[in-house]
């Protein structure tokens, strides 16, 4: 990538192969790869996914002045073609141009879906839905179970109630 005259310098970062830039070096825990960069290149550094430039933030002083207080700044991003075609167009928060639009959907997020009472309702569906998974894992002790669709079938619970206020009622445990 070039530098024009007046663009300031990008922030340190590994480096990549020619096409698929980092990649190849990135392991399955990515939290786990994004920190031992963070490590090595400091809380901001520069990361090529592919032919993509990405700038990552691993400190939470530097995520909230990017996110709360330069937020004019950084509100305006390209879209990837899934998000264009999930949103309808890019018509939601973390895909509309910035202008009245996103100024209007950023109140409704922060007084609306980030309020206290919000916040609160989906610990607690959580929690209850957690209680009753701990239930019927006990009252199924000495069978054979998977955990892992167990677990599975927790979080799809938790996300079905608070999308559409109701829990799935498809494939339960496997016996």
């Amino acid at each position: 990538m070039k530098l024009w005259k007046g663009m300031p310098p990008l922030p340190p970062g590994p480096r990549g192969l020619p096409i698929a830039g980092y990649f190849p070096f990135l392991g399955t825990n990515l939290h786990q790869s994004f920190a031992e960069l963070a490590q090595v290149y400091g809380p901001i550094y520069k990361l090529w996914l592919g032919n993509k430039l990405y700038v990552l933030l691993s400190s939470p002083s530097l995520a909230k002045e990017v996110v709360r207080d330069q937020d004019i700044t950084f509100a305006n991003r390209d879209p990837p073609i899934a998000a264009l075609a999930v949103t309808y167009g890019g018509s939601d928060i973390a895909w509309s141009p910035y202008g009245s639009t996103w100024r209007a959907l950023r109140k409704v997020f922060v007084r609306e879906m980030m309020s206290n009472t919000s916040l609160d309702a989906c610990y607690e569906l959580r929690k209850h839905e957690v209680q009753n998974t701990i239930r019927d894992v006990y009252t199924k002790i000495g069978t054979p179970m998977d955990i892992g669709e167990i677990t599975f079938l927790t979080e799809l619970n938790v996300i079905m109630n608070l999308l559409w206020g109701s829990k799935f009622e498809g494939l339960i445990y496997k016996e």
